[in-house]
């Protein structure tokens, strides 16, 4: 290393250790507002908060609001004292999201294509962590990002919030780790037009949705437990997502995981996209191509253990129908590889209905939506599994027992 070199690597660490050392640690006890302490934050600061129940402003929209970069929310927990030895953020008043972090000004529901939402887009948050914390109850989302780069969540529980739990959105370069999520109507978890996020070793049950992504690029998911919920896994097409597509939604990888049991009846309110999907499936993609769905644990879910399907074919007699609604973006699902995965136990008791005869371990099906190249191999258990494919086999006519596609196979 020349002297020149070693001069600009000191000069860099002296900046970061003399930003480490001006930062201020802020302490929250029972009884003090945590909004209080983020709101006289400087950038890099931490707050660090005392186990307990906070009830923050009635009259506010969030629970908790950061705007500042870089802050850090650390909820101390005392183990083997329960719900006593939590932060616990509860719901209060007129609160609808419990804790966001985006711009200032940039709410939840400005949408990410409206002139507002590009400025907010243009003046990004940069930095946030969040660990130790349970938010519970609130009427929409549980812990929200928006509009922010290089952002954490790790280790908090999301309990009861109805729409949303914990849900980075329109964000990048994120890590989602160890966090527990339940009881919400529509996903536990969501990463949706986001890049760049990884999502490893969570809980997430008791939900419509356990885990969704939808217009996003690069989420990798990987050693998460996902249960009870009524559709494990769903890997969407844009026209069931809340924001425009991207340039590119490609390279989601689901490995690793433990999907079981995923039969909770349908809840979610009635006329949203999430109402119409049907109870018992482990992993669902939707119109979705160039993804990844490997050595995952896919068990005892009652309808289909993973299913690959157009979206203009899964749709078809739903309100979300291709004829009513102008598809944003092609429907086809392609290039897809389903490999390696365990699948047993699955489609032993589909609930009633015209899609009786999807049920299976597996389950391929297109009715025009041009899916192709697409790869099942090498699934098991090697003494067989059940399947359901529309891939051509000489008879035209039910049942789809044709071959699973092994087309996209290399």
């Amino acid at each position: 290393m020349n002297v020149r070199t070693f001069s600009a690597v000191l000069g860099v660490a002296f900046f970061l250790i003399s930003a480490a050392a001006n930062a201020t640690v802020h302490r929250v006890y029972p009884g003090e507002s945590i909004q209080g302490a983020i709101d006289v934050a400087a950038p890099g600061d931490t707050i660090l908060v005392e186990p307990g129940v906070y009830q923050e402003d009635p009259g506010s929209r969030y629970g908790l609001r950061i705007t500042t970069d870089n802050l850090r929310l650390i909820g101390k927990v005392k183990k083997g004292r329960g719900d006593a030895g939590k932060v616990r953020i509860l719901h209060n008043g007129d609160q609808e999201t419990g804790v966001y972090a985006a711009p200032a000004g940039c709410d939840y529901d400005v949408k990410d294509d409206s002139e507002l939402g590009q400025e907010c887009r243009s003046r990004e948050l940069q930095g946030f962590y969040i660990r130790g914390f349970s938010v519970e109850e609130y009427p929409e989302n549980g812990i929200q990002t928006r509009w922010v780069n290089d952002f954490k969540f790790v280790r908090n529980a999301s309990v009861n919030n109805l729409n949303n739990g914990i849900y980075p959105t329109l964000s990048a370069n994120g890590l989602v780790r160890n966090n527990v999520s339940y009881g919400s109507l529509d996903t536990a978890m969501w990463v949706a037009g986001s890049e760049n996020v990884r999502v490893i070793g969570n809980e997430l049950f008791g939900s419509v949705i356990g885990f969704e992504i939808t217009v996003s690029n690069d989420v990798q998911v990987t050693q998460n437990k996902i249960y009870d919920n009524t559709v494990g896994i769903g890997l969407f097409h844009p026209n069931g997502a809340g924001n425009p597509p991207l340039p590119v939604m490609a390279d989601w990888i689901i490995e690793h995981n433990e999907v079981y049991g995923n039969n909770r009846p349908n809840e979610a309110p009635d006329g949203t996209f999430q109402s119409i999907l049907p109870s018992g499936i482990g992993v669902l993609l939707l119109g979705v191509s160039d993804h990844v769905v490997a050595k995952n644990s896919v068990e005892a879910n009652e309808f289909v253990g993973i299913g690959l399907l157009g979206w203009c074919t899964a749709t078809n007699g739903t309100p979300e129908n291709c004829v009513d609604n102008q598809p944003i973006w092609p429907t086809d699902a392609s290039r897809n590889l389903v490999a390696q995965n365990y699948v047993a136990d699955n489609g032993t008791n589909p609930q009633a209905g015209p899609l009786n005869f999807l049920a299976a371990d597996l389950t391929y099906f297109d009715a025009g939506d041009g899916s192709n190249n697409n790869c099942f191999e090498k699934n098991r258990p090697k003494d067989g599994f059940t399947f359901v494919s529309s891939e051509p086999d000489g008879d035209p006519n039910p049942p789809f027992d044709g071959p699973l596609p092994t087309d996209g196979c290399e």
